[in-house]
């Protein structure tokens, strides 16, 4: 007989070594690093805090860093206790000015505020923050009716013929070289010149729309989606050419002498003077007619969100007219 068979604990060794017997093994240790503890491994994990959690646990650090007497603040799932007695707490900040308890609730966009940030003596409880923003869609709103109006109901009385320059007079047969030597021209001389100019730049954004249309062809663009792609596709119209010459974008910048901020500045303006005009019936005398409506600089100036609302309010006027 072996010495296994005489000694009954080696042979259950060699069972498990082999094993056999797994289901009777207890407390077996698992680890695949060798040098963890038992003590490291029975370490709890942390919870993973969002950032907005690892916020308040700063403030609350730096509240008790700065008690002369030592606290202690235990918050657990089954409530918050400060030393060692419970505390009822459900408290959450004005979502305004940060500094009062919200006690009220604005009706349009549901924030929780204090009496401070509401507005007094409305029907509606509303926070501050949204009269502001209807007053500024107010504003904007009502600038975009003056220059809309102006646009469909011109004066009948046109004395523009009178002083308009004999060089941007037939543009519309131009080249696309000779367009961007009428702006080079009138940018230089850039006094009161603002329908001339208009007037250029539109032909010019015909060019750059057409172009930008035919390359974003096959992406079944319509509308408004349209006319956002292509407004904001200057980095790929660096990478073309446009007109019966196959200008550059840095061949216009050289002829404009200008540097990439400017030459960005002019794409994007001529595109939005021609989609501002291209649905009237005839684009230049519209031009010729609407004296500063709209200026280049405020079309300039309107981001392309701004522009696109103007734009849609524009077209649904025409419509109506």
């Amino acid at each position: 007989m072996s010495e296994n068979q005489n000694n009954p604990s080696a042979m259950n060794i060699d069972n498990y070594a082999l094993g056999s017997n797994t289901s009777n093994v207890v407390n077996v240790f698992p680890t695949s690093r060798p040098n963890e503890t038992r003590e490291e491994y029975n370490q709890p994990t942390l919870p993973n805090f969002t950032n907005p959690v690892k916020e308040a646990l700063t403030v609350i650090k730096k509240y008790l860093a700065r008690q002369p007497t030592k606290h202690e603040i235990k918050i657990t799932k089954d409530g918050i206790f400060v030393n060692g007695t419970p505390l009822e707490l459900n408290y959450e900040a004005c979502k305004i000015c940060k500094n009062q308890p919200s006690t009220l609730l604005c009706s349009f966009c549901q924030r929780k505020v204090c009496p401070s940030c509401v507005v007094k003596r409305s029907q509606e409880t509303q926070c501050l923050r949204c009269k502001n923003a209807k007053k500024i869609k107010a504003k904007i709103a009502s600038e975009f009716e003056d220059k809309i109006e102006r646009l469909v109901k011109l004066e009948s009385n046109d004395k523009i013929k009178e002083i308009i320059l004999v060089e941007v007079e037939n543009l519309g047969g131009k080249t696309l070289e000779e367009l961007i030597e009428v702006v080079r021209k009138l940018e230089i001389k850039s006094d009161k010149l603002d329908r001339s100019i208009s007037i250029a730049y539109f032909y010019v954004g015909k060019v750059f729309y057409e172009r930008m249309e035919e390359f974003f062809s096959e992406e079944s663009l319509v509308g408004e989606q349209k006319n956002r792609k292509i407004l904001g596709s200057y980095k790929t119209a660096k990478e073309l050419d446009f007109g019966k010459e196959r200008l550059t974008i840095l061949e216009i910048k050289e002829k404009l002498s200008g540097d990439d901020g400017k030459i960005s500045r002019f794409f994007s303006l001529a595109l939005k003077i021609y989609l501002t005009y291209e649905g009237f019936n005839s684009s230049e005398e519209q031009i010729r007619k609407a004296e500063g409506v709209p200026s280049t600089m405020w079309l300039r100036d309107l981001s392309q969100e701004k522009f696109l609302d103007f734009l849609g309010k524009l077209e649904q006027r025409r419509t109506e007219e």
